[in-house]
């Protein structure tokens, strides 16, 4: 047992002497110090030095660590948790119990100075300041001897020079103890990174001297500002560690922040900083340390953009949401390369000739297993990145070998395909249309349709995108205006792009039937369709009176589940062959 093995080695008469004082001023039975081992405790009673194994569940000084504050137990029998306590039940048959934390000289919790009687004892016939007192003096007979929990080779390269505190290389290795220590206890750390705003105007101005002046004194405020067991740490320049071992609170925030804002005389001058901290905590953030500061570090970045002067606390949510979608979007890449995509095709119906006029390509994700994903799972992920563009040019690849299929064997089919905007504000889009569409016949290129997401095309990128859609014209591609009616300029749209379709958005038509709005709406639709001269496409027919009541109102084509799902190609195909049936 390391701890018992050091203990040994201090002067235990010294330690006695604090432990008369502390039985005589409170007149009770003895006073005990205990030091918690790895699997024992060591005390030291008027009986003389021993080890002993106590469960932490049962452990009165393992508690009153994990307290963190004077723990008093008026009598231990009426007390459900320690009632069958061995010390309680056995020798010394303890009554009465109250310790305060001894800490090692790193602020950790290592042991405690308690009061011990074999008689139940009123908490408020006592002054407990003593114990304090008495607790910081074994602390200081402890002193350097003392480094159970202290990381071993320690040198002056540990600390920084100029102000006295742990550098980053210490750091790293007290975190590292903090953890493990926060893990086993079931413990909390709050990591605050703190960098000073407008310090290198004061080394600029009144030179490298009267900036090592200022670092010394907010160091100084910085342990000032903190609690005996916390942490402070010198990262290098103008950033400071604090680490507290607890959850953050906003007043401790607000301290440290205050404490660096008090004004610095220096000579003549007087020099005004204010800070901006970035907070994170365990076990909220379970990471290691390296990013745990790193998450720090993001937050303390916000705390900037946000006017400095502050704190921001680290968006674990965000964070998470962020690794998520960065991990399905490397699978899904990982996906395309592998031809793990794949479209399927939902057939749309000719309203005035009852048949099928031709498909839209939706995407799928065939997984190795044999499951099928659909866009919702992961599109949203790689939205507006460089993968969204990358698949959107596979989608339109392999429309037009579909196409290319329908075509060879003599059929009147034609395709749509979605492209998003990513796509449409991208400069290399019309140029893989022009490398798609090289040597392919007239007819082909007329029978392929892209739709544009009308509620999700950005204001600011519409000269691009409205660009881009005069180029797809004179290409010969058709254009169709996607999900119509849900977006806040439709109007405008529809003015603006110059496509040949519009699809009415399916939210509307399912409502239709029971709700007169989405139907004024969806009437309105293909009045203004007719009126700009374009044809209007129903989508989420899912029955027979949807399908009744958009043929009555003069809609040209429908898609939906109440005609099929979207199907592999040659199923599609062979569906299309049966219809009607």
């Amino acid at each position: 047992m390391h701890q018992t093995r050091r203990i040994d080695t201090l002067t235990e008469e010294r330690i006695d002497r604090i432990r008369w004082i502390a039985k005589q001023h409170y007149r009770v039975t003895d006073a005990w110090l205990m030091l918690e081992g790895e699997d024992l405790q060591w005390c030291r009673t008027d009986t003389g030095s021993a080890s002993v194994a106590i469960p932490d569940a049962l452990s009165l000084c393992h508690h009153t660590i994990r307290h963190d504050a004077l723990l008093v137990i008026e009598d231990a029998l009426m007390h459900p948790d320690y009632v069958e306590h061995p010390l309680v039940v056995g020798s010394p048959h303890l009554r009465f119990y109250a310790g305060v934390p001894v800490r090692d000289i790193e602020g950790f919790g290592i042991g405690t100075l308690c009061l011990i009687d074999t008689a139940p004892i009123s908490a408020s016939a006592l002054n407990f300041e003593m114990l304090g007192v008495l607790a910081n003096q074994v602390e200081d007979e402890i002193g350097l001897h003392l480094l159970t929990r202290r990381p071993p080779g320690l040198t002056p390269d540990d600390i920084d020079p100029l102000t006295g505190l742990p550098n980053r290389r210490l750091l790293q290795v007290l975190m590292k103890a903090e953890l493990a220590l926060a893990r086993q206890c079931r413990g909390h750390l709050s990591i605050c990174l703190i960098n000073l705003d407008g310090f290198k105007s004061i080394n600029d101005s009144h030179g490298n001297s009267a900036g090592d002046t200022v670092l010394r004194v907010i160091a100084e405020r910085l342990r000032d500002a903190v609690r005996r067991k916390d942490l402070v740490a010198h990262l290098g320049g103008d950033e400071f560690v604090v680490i507290l071992r607890d959850r953050l609170q906003p007043e401790a925030c607000h301290r440290i922040l205050d404490q660096i804002r008090i004004p610095i005389q220096i000579s003549e001058h007087v020099h005004s900083l204010t800070a901006s901290m970035g907070v994170t905590g365990y076990p909220e953030d379970e990471e290691d340390t390296d990013a745990l500061l790193h998450h720090a570090y993001q937050a303390m970045y916000s705390a900037k953009e946000a006017g400095k002067n502050g704190y921001c606390r680290f968006d674990l949510g965000l964070h998470h949401s962020r690794r998520e979608r960065l991990s399905i979007a490397r699978e899904v890449w990982q996906a395309l390369s592998l031809q793990q995509l794949e479209l399927f095709y939902q057939p749309k119906i000719d309203y005035h000739h009852d048949t099928v006029a031709g498909f839209e390509g939706l995407l799928r994700w065939r997984l190795p297993s044999g499951e099928i994903l659909t866009p919702g799972y992961f599109l949203p992920s790689i939205a507006n990145t460089w993968l969204d563009i990358e698949v959107g040019k596979y989608v339109i690849d392999e429309a037009l070998r579909a196409l290319e299929e329908i075509m060879r064997l003599g059929l009147p089919y034609s395709i749509s395909i979605n492209v998003s905007p990513s796509s449409f504000r991208d400069s290399g889009f019309i140029d893989h249309l022009h490398r798609a569409l090289a040597n392919r016949d007239r007819e082909l290129v007329g029978r392929l349709t892209l739709e544009i997401l009308e509620s999700i095309s950005p204001q600011e990128d519409m000269e691009a995108i409205v660009v881009n859609i005069q180029a797809c014209l004179q290409l010969g591609l058709q254009l169709s205006l996607d999900d119509f009616g849900t977006g806040q300029s439709s109007l405008s749209y529809l003015r603006t792009f110059p496509t040949q379709k519009i699809k009415i958005d399916r939210s509307f038509v399912i409502g239709m039937l029971d709700n007169p709005e989405d139907e004024a709406i969806v009437t309105a639709i293909i009045d203004l369709s007719k009126t700009f001269n374009r044809l209007v496409i129903g989508e989420g027919v899912e029955n027979s009176a949807i399908e009744a009541r958009l043929k009555s109102l003069g809609c040209d084509l429908g898609q939906g589940f109440y005609y099929s799902p979207a199907l592999p190609f040659e199923e599609a195909l062979q569906w299309a062959d049966a219809y009607p049936s």
